[in-house]
This record gives structure tokens, sequence and C-alpha cells, in this order.
């Protein structure tokens, strides 16, 4: 954000530097969330050889940690009515730790499943409750800003993994390798329980007690809302190809296992792409941030993101071009979550944001285990660039639904400081 003034507006009574605190916090527990999610596939060819199992399990494994974790980040959001979501973050930070370090144990593909399931359902809280916690520190005019340095600040953890991963694995072995990342959890846990300042003692302290949060009632308050039903169906279409579900898995196993790379050289491309992660939702966050209409930016970044997949797959002998593609890759298709997110905030105005985000994250993370074990299938019956012509199409898909959306101008950024 360009300067405190929109913080401390919309603080509630928190400190500016407080809610700084806030935000820098719950992006650094962002940023191990997706570290744990990026640190897998590099290990994955060395796990999947070890524990002797195919590509059609690993898209079951992967479908089925989120369906048991990130698919019920429903309970996450309504939990947040009830706790301080701070405890949540927190101790969903610290639990992760745990279990990716027991992840390290596994003698099996069904252990390896459990343990990373339990993984993803100790980090549920992060996106709704965490999010959340980020919309009350911000100003509603930079907000598409706040939660583009959160996403983008999550795919650091992206960005510095692979190559890191890729060494350790060389020199410690995948299950050491596994121990020694469970301990950052560990560490931003306790420091987001100790250091961030929540305000309210639970979500709805003031009137939990005339009136509790029914679950069932407020969630079909956000479904029956027409342009959030566009948007769910563009989340459910667009998960076929997303960057953290499917794109961050199948890229550096297409790099080691098609084109036959080695662990170091799919870890620096790897590590092209997912810089790109970052650079593109900042920008994409800042762009939607100064027009009026946030859904004009997304359209565009799925259009982008079908072209640079499909040419990702047909370079051919120009293979000089991949880091190229590759970065663009990062850029468009990593800037669609924070840009849907921020037109989630938009049509929900009044309604909480815990419960919001709650079916937000459930609809898109459930629905990307479906694909996940889809594209699974893809690769292993009938090889990578069938299924990356499947990913492609998906956000084509998510672009029809976008378009669709009606949504009042906004003042955008600019405007509304005059």
């Amino acid at each position: 954000m360009s300067n405190g003034e929109s913080v401390q507006e919309a603080a509630a009574g928190i400190p500016v530097k407080a809610a700084y605190m806030t935000l820098f916090l719950i992006v650094a527990a962002h940023a191990v969330n997706h570290a744990y999610v990026a640190l897998m596939p590099i290990l994955y060819p060395v796990i999947m050889s070890n524990l002797n199992f195919n590509y059609t399990q690993l898209g079951l494994l992967l479908g089925i940690t989120r369906v048991f974790g990130q698919g019920l980040q429903w309970l996450a959001g309504y939990m947040g009515r009830f706790f301080k979501r701070k405890t949540l973050v927190g101790f969903g930070a610290i639990f992760q730790g745990v279990f990716l370090g027991l992840s390290g144990t596994s003698a099996n593909f069904f252990q390896l499943t459990s343990w990373q399931s339990l993984n993803s359902l100790s980090g549920s809280p992060q996106h709704p409750n965490g999010n959340s916690l980020i919309l009350e520190s911000v100003g509603k005019q930079a907000r598409g800003r706040a939660l583009a340095i959160n996403y983008a600040g999550g795919n650091v953890g992206t960005v510095l993994v692979p190559l890191v991963g890729a060494g350790l694995l060389g020199y410690l072995g995948w299950r050491s390798t596994i121990a020694a990342f469970g301990l950052l959890g560990i560490v931003v846990g306790l420091m987001i329980l100790f250091l961030v300042r929540e305000e309210r003692p639970s979500a709805d302290a003031g009137a939990g007690k005339k009136e509790r949060p029914h679950f069932g009632k407020e969630t079909l308050e956000v479904l029956k809302k027409r342009n959030m039903v566009l948007i769910l169906l563009a989340q459910a279409s667009a998960a076929g190809g997303r960057g953290l579900g499917i794109l961050i898995t199948f890229v550096p196993l297409y790099i080691s296992q098609q084109l036959k790379m080695s662990v170091m050289s799919t870890g620096m491309l790897y590590t092209i792409m997912m810089i790109g992660s970052v650079v593109g939702p900042m920008l994409a966050g800042v762009v939607s941030d100064k027009v009026s209409q946030r859904k004009l930016v997304l359209v565009t970044t799925y259009l982008f993101s079908t072209i640079t997949t499909v040419f990702m797959v047909h370079l051919g002998h120009y293979t000089w071009l991949l880091p190229i593609v590759l970065f663009l890759m990062g850029c468009f298709v990593y800037s669609e979550s924070p840009l849907l997110q921020s037109l989630t905030a938009d049509s929900t105005e009044g309604m909480s944001k815990d419960m919001v985000f709650g079916v937000y994250f459930t609809i898109g993370f459930g629905s990307g285990a479906l694909w996940a074990a889809a594209i699974g299938y893809l690769v292993h019956r009938f090889g990578f660039v069938t299924a990356f012509y499947v990913m492609a199409a998906s956000y084509l898909v998510g672009a029809f639904w976008v378009a669709l959306l009606k949504l009042k101008k906004r003042s955008p950024i600019l405007q509304a400081a005059r």
C-alpha cells in the first residue's frame, strides 16, 4: 500500500503499526503455507519411486488432501465467528509444520496421504480467516492491493522453495528435507499467536448474545447473490489449471519427466515461474484498484493464461524460450486468485467475510480436488500435452462466467483520492 492512511481508516481502532504487523505475519504464514505446497512437487519423483505409486495415485493424493483439508474451509470460516482469527491461523500454522514433519515418516502411499491430509486441514484457516483479518486492517479502496500483497507474499514461499528444496534433497534426502521445512510453520504460528493484535474477543462479540451466527442461513445468503454464483462457477471451472492446485504440481513433473531435465534445472525453471507468480499478482492488484471494472483485468488474465499454457507445450526445439514462457505463465495464471477474491469482496459488502471466504475457498479447493484427480488420470492415460490443453480450456470457461458479472462501476483509487 502506498501509505498508511487507508490502513488507519479501516483498522477499527487498531494502530497503523499493529495493522501492518497483522498484514506482515498473515503474509508470512501464507508464504509458509505455499512453501509446503511448492516443496512437494520437487520431492514427488523421488517419493513416487521410493513408495512405489503412479500419476493416477498422485492425482488421488492431491484430490484427497484437498477434500479433507482445503475443501473444509467453510468450517474454518464458521469457526471465525466464535474464535479469534489469529488463534485459528496461528495454531493452524503450528500443526501444519508438525504434520508435514510427520509426512517424512511415511512408509507407504496411505500413510503419506493421511499425513498430507492433516497438514492441509491444519492450514484451512489461512485463507478465510487470514483474508478476513487483512480486510479489517485496510480501506475498501486498497483491498485489491492488500489481497494481492497477501497472495503474492504467499508466493514468495514458492519462489524460495524449489532451489532450496532441490539442494536439500540432494544432501539430506526427502524425509529429512520435509522435517526441516516443518519447523517454519511452528515458528511463524507462534509469532502470530503472540504478536498479532485483534481487537474483538471473537468474530462477532458485540452481537453474539443477541443473535447467534447461523451457518445454514448465512451460507444461503451468500449463495443467493447472482454475482457470487458466477464467481464460484468461474472459480470451479478455472480450478482445472489453478496455480497452487494443479500447475504447481504438474509443470515441474512435465519439465523433469517429459523434457528429461535434471533436478536442479527443473528447480531453476520452476523458480522462474514462481517469480512470475509474485510479480503478476502485485501488478494485477494495483491495476485492478485503478480501473472501474476489475472483471476486465481478470478476463484478460484468463485469456493470456490460456495462450501461455498452449505455448509451453508447443515450443519444440525452441526450449530456450521456456524460461520466458514460464515466467509469463506464472504472472497470468497466479493473478487469477487475488483478482477473483477482490471481486468476491466487492460483491458481498455488509456480509461476514469469514463466511463469504469460507464458502469461496471451499468451492474452490473442493472443485480443485476433483480436477487434481482428473488431471492426474489424463497425464497417466493420455500424457502431459492433453492434460495441459484441458487446463488451458478451463481458463476460457472461467473467463466466460466472469464476463457475465454485473457490477457497479467503482470509483478508481486515483479518483477517490482527490
